[in-house]
């Protein structure tokens, strides 16, 4: 018995390594593994902001109803990867002041990292236009980029925000 589950062993360990030389030899020794997420109705976020078009506090919330999350990593046991995100959905606008006017409408985001020994990136872009209660119409456009080089050291670092009212 103690032989066959010693048979049994080797030839599993047999296989894998097998199937793992053909991945490494098919990319010159750098495979890649390669993970997909999709979601859906998810709430991303809740948070404190000021209606830019009425000056009003308030909460922000937007929920993705389509996710899309990648993230790509060499099998070589190294430290390099791509991670991607897209997200798409429902935005809105609640007052604090129940009185006050609440706006909803649509939104868009995408961010981006990959790293590897010699730098990181990270990147995003977000636009939400949303159509207040009263008529208005509040587009928010972000994009961020932030970059560092083997030492660490900040190579990039940028944040732009665009707020318009009509």
């Amino acid at each position: 018995m103690r032989r066959r589950l010693l048979l049994a062993a080797a030839c599993t360990f047999a296989v894998g390594v097998l199937g793992t030389g053909a991945a490494f030899a098919a990319a010159g020794g750098q495979g890649t593994v390669t993970t997909t997420t999709h979601a859906h109705d998810v709430v991303l976020f809740t948070m404190p902001v000021t209606n830019p078009c009425t000056g009003a506090p308030g909460t922000l919330t937007a929920v993705a109803a389509n996710e899309v999350f990648h993230a790509t990593f060499f099998t070589n046991g190294g430290d390099e990867f791509w991670v991607t995100g897209t997200d798409e959905g429902t935005a809105t606008f609640t007052p604090d002041d129940p009185s006050g006017v609440t706006a909803s409408g649509h939104f868009a985001s995408w961010f981006g990292e990959s790293g590897n020994n010699q730098n990181d990136v990270q990147h995003d872009t977000n636009t939400f236009n949303l159509t207040g209660t009263d008529g208005s119409r509040a587009v928010v456009h972000a994009t961020d980029h932030f970059s560092t080089n083997a030492t660490g050291v900040v190579t990039v670092n940028f944040s732009n925000f665009k707020f318009s009212c009509g």
